[in-house]
């Protein structure tokens, strides 16, 4: 590799590595947030309603598609995720419904 392709190449990994600085807590809190709403709304209706997952997931709010939603047994609830960034779990009672941890 010549000498101009490694300096482009380190321009690049600084650029890289100050927008991850900058725009990287915001945007990890913005998932969790998408998380949070994906966990608690399937959880309420797969637990409190009865439907299915496939059934609900065409009712979620647009931009959760890229979560991950993963129905937990003991104890009842729903973990929603996007690998290496976000992740929040809705746990089902039968007296107060889904709470989202």
């Amino acid at each position: 590799m010549s000498r101009g392709w490694r300096i482009a190449l380190g321009g690049l990994a600084v650029l890289a590595f100050a927008a991850a600085v900058t725009y990287g807590p915001g945007l990890r809190e913005g998932a969790n947030t998408g998380a949070g709403f994906l966990a608690k709304q399937m959880c309420s209706c797969v637990f409190v309603d009865g439907l299915s997952p496939d059934a609900c997931r065409p009712d979620m709010m647009a931009g959760v598609d890229v979560f991950e939603a993963e129905l937990l047994t003991d104890p009842p609830g729903v973990r929603a995720h996007f690998s290496f960034v976000a992740e929040r779990t809705a746990l089902f009672d039968a007296d107060l419904g889904c709470t989202l941890q």
